[in-house]
């Protein structure tokens, strides 16, 4: 069997995380597997995955100097690409494009993490920039994953799952009212420890929110009209915050008949970007006596960035991060005819992270708690898709997201998804309850 080639552009926390996972998934099928590694700098890129040098005779670490002649429109594909199957963005959005670009020229699939939300013609047309690609994407017979993650990513898996099970019941007096999705990111430290770029916590949060009610988009005010949400595993309600993100858009394209969706997130990550907002530290004025600062450029330059992974694994080594925990869950809200009355119940479908201290002594120390079940939700989705295409001659055409697999994957092979989830330390959990108020 001729080996698979990923090409990784950017290997941080959540890039060399997911390059492990691939390799774990690939040599329990086995499945030969290489990886070229297009980065800045490739000695960061090594450090990044120092608990798993043994890998190193299997990926080519391919240094540039700069990714913008590498992802010109007319570049020709350097050698070291030629032959690749699948290329990873694992560095920033504004790649996704140029990515597809390339992917085109090269005959490979392609894989994103998350879109870029707030670019003019996102913020026009309400629909992911990738689709722009779909049409040559089919042509070609490639597929586009887009937005894989754990949030977004599993979550659009998980909950596309339940709304095409719901759908396929073809109850016609059944209606799905609402899909509401809350989300922790909830860290216990003795330091300020920021388990995601600073940089992207502060301009998703500070963003208006959006919602679609009532089958339009609404436009909020950031932390306004926050709700309370009790996670698996939490003692107590968390605050949770109206949040704009990729579900959001994806939902409502794949299933428009649903007249609510709203996405929410709390935590103690949350609360610290709340609090500079609240402090007007977060505010776009100019400084007195210096017209070219902003009060937001100066606190974003003060703030600290994301540790190193071996800074995180001294921290978990030494108790200076006592507990971590990321968790989703959506609330489906379903109104159908029982016993001749209408009855409304609430299913919720939703994952949570709580192992965080079992990375020490693996090949995944120095991941975030939001890095790993990221990389990992990421990579088994795709190893995943790959499979369907790749031995079950199955296809995938153009741009797809993650309740675009749920509802493409045969059932056998989306329940395997499931599965290596909680093999991987992602918990699944689900359950439906009368939302009758008591």
């Amino acid at each position: 069997m001729d080996p698979i080639t990923i090409a990784f552009f950017g290997l941080g926390a959540v890039g060399s995380s997911m390059l492990i996972c691939l390799a774990e998934l690939a040599e329990r099928d086995g499945v030969p597997l290489r990886f070229v590694v297009v980065v800045l700098d490739p000695d960061l890129a090594r450090d990044a995955l120092c608990h798993a040098e043994r890998l190193f005779d299997r990926i080519d670490f391919v240094g540039v100097v700069d990714f913008a002649p590498l992802l010109a429109a007319d570049a020709e594909p350097p050698a070291s690409l030629i032959g690749t199957q699948v290329l990873i963005n694992a560095a920033h959005p504004a790649f996704n494009q140029p990515l597809l670009a390339l992917g085109l020229r090269l005959g490979a699939h392609l894989v994103d993490l998350a879109s870029d939300m707030y670019d003019a013609e996102t913020e026009r047309s309400l629909t992911f920039a990738q689709y722009q690609a779909d049409a040559d994407l089919r042509a070609r017979g490639l597929t586009a994953l887009i937005n894989l993650g754990i949030s977004p990513g599993v979550t659009n898996f998980l909950i596309g799952q339940r709304l095409v099970e719901l759908c396929a019941a073809r109850r016609r007096d059944l209606e799905i009212e609402s899909v509401d999705l809350y989300l922790l990111e909830d860290i216990d430290s003795d330091e300020v420890v920021f388990s995601w770029s600073p940089l992207v916590a502060l301009e998703e949060l500070a963003q208006q929110p959006r919602q679609i009610r009532d089958g339009r988009l609404q436009i909020l005010e950031p932390f306004k009209d926050p709700r309370d949400y009790t996670f698996p595993n939490e003692s107590k309600p968390v605050r949770q915050y109206p949040l704009y993100q990729e579900e959001l858009l994806s939902l409502h394209r794949s299933f428009p008949e649903i007249q609510s969706i709203g996405i929410y997130t709390g935590g103690s990550e949350v609360e610290l970007v709340k609090a500079l907002f609240q402090l007007n530290l977060l505010s776009k004025r100019t400084l007195p006596q210096q017209s070219e600062l902003t009060v937001e450029a100066m606190v974003r330059a003060i703030l600290p960035g994301m540790n190193k992974p071996r800074r995180i694994e001294d921290y978990l080594r030494n108790g200076v991060i006592r507990r971590a925990h990321f968790a989703a869950a959506a609330e489906i809200r379903v109104t159908e005819t029982v016993r001749n009355e209408r009855q409304t119940v609430i299913e919720t479908v939703g994952l949570s992270y709580l192992r965080y201290h079992g990375l020490l002594n693996s090949p995944y120390a120095g991941a975030t708690y939001i890095a790993y079940p990221t990389a990992v939700g990421a990579a088994i989705l795709t190893w995943h898709a790959l499979a369907f295409l790749r031995e079950d001659g199955g296809e995938l055409p153009g741009v797809i997201t993650g309740e675009d697999l749920a509802r493409q994957l045969p059932r056998p092979r989306a329940e395997a998804i499931r599965r290596d989830l909680v093999g991987w330390d992602i918990d699944l959990f689900s359950s439906v309850r009368d939302a009758t108020p008591v």
